[in-house]
């Protein structure tokens, strides 16, 4: 029944190669005869009888692991692969010791909201108070993110409304905003996703495929905007993946700011797909998929891989953690702050995308080890909460199954795209801010070095 099971089970994950499952269906049949045989014989003594009993019962618990690990991988690349709806949430935020408690309380006093971010879902909350109060709602417009915190600070307004995927707009001029303040409640929206990729044959096809790390923790279908920003060229045909970092603060034209200039990270408070069409604009190529983590993704598959090891180049603190030249053993918290730490780094944000490569080497590294099997179904439930990916499941099975088949190892190199600090407009602040003009050297160089990817050619590593 076990056998049988697991055969049934290889076939409806689609993940086993079919000759692989007709080889292990054929030892199965030669296996179960020969049980059998020894079960059954009358010319078998109690030794190989008992022997034959022992047998049998291994090889069913063979099957029932081998049933749990195809499960688990199966159900694992069924919710990674999905286009998740968009999760929203605007609260209603007060200065931490305000005697404000409930939104009753608040009936009759003042509230804030910034403009210079049009949202329509901050228009549903405006609208739902408009209810609630009655004619005593007064709200009042700012039209930058500063001008917007400062009012709440300053008690020209008692609260405010703000979309959490905007959160980390005040880091720049009110660094403890998250201490000071509390929520006295957020309003939950969701949003359709929509399908914005751009399916190929991944097994035959060579794709690019853009990776996004939200900067929240909780689920990953959270708005927020992206600190990490990679472009994967894959060609499957020879096993080439070369990854291409690009700095958050990178200052680019956005297709949801009507092609302002802004930093790269604040298209991730308009969706995934206005960091994927910004990108697509400013590299002019299409992108034909998307993976999305966030905070809590890192730490939770770092840490169900039992820990990675990545090279560092030099010595740097991060937050609490200190790290050494050379290589550190990490878990998921210390992993995080690697690849978020850049001030104390003669780099700054350039040398950041280096250390999220590093991260993404040391993960690959740790989980195509045989000592992965060890954690392997812990790890399938972390990928199936932690991972967002618009792949489809078929796909994703087709990608494994092509590897199964062939098992040729991935020559994988990394090449970061650089720029210089300025000062200059933030629509997304509403004032000046830090941000990094492109050198556009290195941008037309990975551009080049992508192509050749997926042309098929080889990248040697003094190219990079």
């Amino acid at each position: 029944m076990a056998a049988t099971a697991f055969v049934a089970q290889t076939f409806i994950s689609k993940l086993i190669p079919l000759k692989y499952i007709a080889v292990v269906a054929v030892i199965l049949l030669l296996l179960g005869l020969a049980f059998w045989f020894l079960l059954f014989s009358k010319r078998i003594n109690k030794f190989n009888r008992a022997f034959g009993v022992f047998l049998t019962v291994v090889l069913a618990i063979s099957m029932v692991v081998g049933n749990v690990y195809l499960y688990s991988t199966y159900s694992a690349l069924g919710s990674i692969a999905s286009d998740d709806d968009k999760e929203i949430g605007i609260s209603i935020v007060v200065l931490k010791d305000s005697r404000y408690k409930t939104i009753e309380d608040l009936d009759g006093q003042p509230f804030g909201r910034a403009t210079n971010l049009p949202d329509t879902n901050v228009d549903k909350v405006q609208e739902e108070l408009s209810q609630t109060y009655s004619d005593t709602l007064e709200m009042k417009n700012y039209e930058s993110v500063n001008d917007f915190a400062d009012a709440l600070y300053n008690k020209e307004v008692e609260a405010i409304l703000l979309n959490e995927g905007s959160r980390g707009l005040f880091d720049e001029k009110h660094p403890k905003f998250n201490e000071e303040t509390r929520v006295i409640k957020t309003f939950k929206y969701t949003e359709e996703a929509v399908n914005i990729a751009k399916p190929v044959d991944v097994t035959k096809d060579p794709f690019v495929m853009y990776v996004s790390g939200i900067d929240t923790y909780g689920s990953v279908q959270t708005v927020s905007r992206t600190d990490v920003n990679m472009l994967l060229a894959v060609n499957p045909n020879t096993h080439q993946i070369l990854i291409v970092s690009i700095p958050r603060d990178y200052y680019v034209a956005q297709t949801c700011q009507g092609d302002a200039l802004d930093k790269l990270t604040h298209t991730g408070i308009f969706g995934i797909d206005c960091s994927v069409s910004t990108l697509e604009n400013f590299f002019g190529m299409d992108i034909n998929y998307y993976g999305r983590v966030n905070f809590s993704s890192l730490v939770d598959i770092v840490d169900a891989l039992g820990g990675i090891t990545v090279n560092s180049p030099v010595a740097f603190s991060g937050g609490e953690y200190s790290f050494v030249a050379g290589e550190n053993h990490i878990n998921g918290n210390e992993a995080l702050a690697f690849v978020r730490e850049r001030y104390s780094l003669s780099g700054g944000d350039n040398d950041r995308v280096k250390n999220q490569a590093r991260v993404i080497s040391g993960i690959i590294d740790k989980a195509t080890s045989p000592s992965i099997l060890t954690g392997y179904v812990g790890l399938m439930n972390s990928l199936s909460n932690s991972f967002q990916l618009n792949m489809t499941s078929d796909e994703l099975s087709s990608l494994v199954q092509m590897q199964l088949n062939d098992m040729k190892g991935w020559k994988i190199n990394q090449v970061s795209v650089s720029g210089s600090g300025e000062t200059n407009w933030s629509p997304a602040n509403g004032f000046n801010s830090y941000v990094m003009r492109p050198n556009m050297d290195t941008v037309e160089y990975a551009k080049e070095l992508i192509q050749k990817v997926l042309n098929g050619e080889i990248i040697d590593e003094s190219q990079l």
